[in-house]
C-alpha cells in the first residue's frame, strides 16, 4: 500500500470541500482507497490529507496530472507540499 501525504491551502473551506467530495468517485476508479483530511488548527484553511492508494504509480499518475492542476485553480487552491510514503511500521 501506497501513502500520499498532501498539504493544501484553501481560500474557503466549504467551497473546496463540496468539490473534493464530488471527485471521490473519479480518485476510486484512478486507484485511491481512502482519504483522512485534517485541518490545521492555528490555520483552518490548510488543509493536510492522507490518502492510501493502491500503487505508487497510479498516485503519481493523479497526483500530478493536469486535472488536478485545474481542479485547484477552479477552488482557489494550492498544493503546499506533497509526499509519497511507504509504511514500514506502526507503533503507539
Amino acid at each position: 500500500m501506497v501513502y500520499v501525504l498532501v498539504t493544501i491551502k484553501v481560500e474557503n473551506y466549504a467551497r473546496w470541500k463540496a468539490t473534493f467530495d464530488k471527485k471521490s468517485v473519479k480518485r476510486e476508479e484512478s486507484g485511491a482507497k481512502e482519504a483522512r483530511l485534517f485541518r490545521n488548527f492555528e490555520n483552518q484553511n490548510e488543509i493536510v490529507i492522507l490518502f492510501e492508494w493502491d500503487n505508487l504509480s497510479n498516485a503519481r499518475k493523479y497526483m500530478e496530472s493536469d486535472n488536478i492542476q485545474k481542479y485547484l485553480q477552479d477552488v482557489a487552491a494550492e498544493i503546499i507540499n506533497i509526499s509519497y510514503l511507504g509504511e514500514k511500521e506502526t507503533s503507539i
